[in-house]
């Protein structure tokens, strides 16, 4: 009973006899009454009011049904809760539980059972909190990802594209440029290079040039082995940032393999070269 006497009680029920015994039977338990609630709108007045350890509320009443209150109660001042109803049915447990109830009892009730429902909500209550917790996480995550979905655009259906200078038409009629059109629909945006066909198309010189500087790189490999950067460069006269271009180009290519020895890069030929 020492901790009994330390709980405080609200006892929220428009029954006056019913409200009568279970303060009497409270007493009796050595637990502390700090208010009694004739309706729904005063339990949640006296619930912020009060701040009790522990809410007992009737299901039927007036002015703010017990649910409805149990809800207010949850969302603006969260306390253990136990349940009065006349009627034990799977549905009304379900109801008053996603209310916030932590606990329910059958009227009329006896002390064992009371007592017991007071210290089964009081258990729950962490319970029901980290529950609420996390359900407000996940809501915001899901807000988060809604956003993000609605400003992200999507390519679909047939896009009608110039068979000589691959622009693509929009649904007004007007003629873009590929990249121009990708980038007005969805979130992709580019970085312009040159590809080895074009090099070769636009810039003979250079394009030669670059397979020259290749052949230098696999001269080098095949007289040396696995050999660092900084060798390579070296060996053919580039920079070192030039030179390590050309090998990650070569090894993107099938051309060279990158073997890494604790946090040193080596370039060597593919096996059977």
């Amino acid at each position: 009973m020492d901790d009994n006497q330390l709980t405080r009680v609200l006892i929220a029920e428009d029954d006056f006899l019913v409200g009568e015994m279970i303060e009497g039977a409270l007493d009796d338990m050595g637990y502390i009454v700090i208010g009694k609630a004739t309706n729904g709108r005063q339990a949640v007045e006296l619930t912020q009011s009060l701040r009790p350890d522990v809410v007992i509320m009737d299901i039927e009443m007036p002015s703010l049904g017990g649910l409805e209150a149990l809800r207010q109660i949850y969302e603006q001042c969260p306390t253990p809760t136990v349940v009065l109803t006349a009627y034990n049915t799977p549905r009304l447990v379900k109801k008053a539980s996603a209310a916030g109830a932590g606990a329910y009892l059958i009227k009329p009730p006896n002390v064992q059972e009371m007592e017991r429902a007071i210290m089964i909500a009081i258990a729950r209550f962490g319970d029901l909190l980290e529950l609420r917790r996390l359900n407000n996480e996940l809501q915001q995550q899901n807000e988060t990802l809604q956003a993000a979905l609605a400003k992200v655009k999507q390519l679909s259906g047939l896009l009608p594209i110039c068979a000589s200078c691959k622009k693509i038409r929009d649904d007004a009629g007007y003629w873009h440029q590929v990249e121009v059109y990708i980038q007005n629909h969805s979130e992709a945006d580019f970085s312009h290079g040159v590809c080895p066909d074009c090099i070769q198309t636009l810039y003979p010189e250079l394009f030669q040039e670059i397979i020259d500087r290749k052949e230098e790189i696999i001269g080098v490999l095949a007289d040396l082995g696995p050999t660092d950067v900084a060798t390579v460069a070296q060996a053919v006269g580039l920079p070192e940032s030039n030179t390590l271009n050309r090998l990650r180009d070569m090894v993107n290519a099938g051309q060279l393999r990158q073997i890494k020895v604790g946090e040193e890069f080596f370039y060597d030929l593919l096996l059977g070269e």
